[in-house]
């Protein structure tokens, strides 16, 4: 069993992470597979669940191309924002929930402000009926 470590420089303070493997591949080969194989997992798990396609069917060839081209979509839209905001610090990840939120919010308001519409008027809904069963 060979183990090695990498670390990983994505927020301000570095990540320990530690790679294992049944193969004797060398410390620095196995770090090498090992850091990508992390930055890797983080995109998708920032995909997933920054972008809320963790609810996405992916089930068939479709759903998974879907996803992709959604995935896709999403990043490059963040990636966007992000070029219009102020240079950060080098090395610093962006926030992509704020991101994300920032786009929906520019390119999407009017999908929002109905989502919106639609539940006042379902809590008007339902304050109206408790009111008609008071009386």
């Amino acid at each position: 069993m060979c183990v090695s470590w990498v670390w990983l420089y994505r927020n301000k303070e570095p990540e320990q992470r530690f790679v294992m493997s049944n193969l004797d591949l060398g410390g620095k080969y196995l770090a090498r597979v090992g850091k990508r194989r992390w930055l890797t997992l983080a995109f998708f798990k920032t995909v997933k669940g920054r972008f809320g396609l963790e609810r996405f069917a992916q089930h068939s060839e479709q759903g998974v191309l879907r996803w992709w081209c959604l995935s896709g979509m999403a990043f490059l839209l963040c990636h966007f924002q992000d070029l219009d905001l102020p240079v950060e610090a080098p090395g610093t990840w962006p926030d992509w929930g704020d991101l994300a939120r920032t786009v929906r919010f520019s390119f999407v308001p009017e999908v929002r402000r109905r989502a919106l519409q639609l539940e006042l008027d379902a809590l008007d809904a339902f304050q109206n009926a408790l009111l008609a069963l008071k009386t």
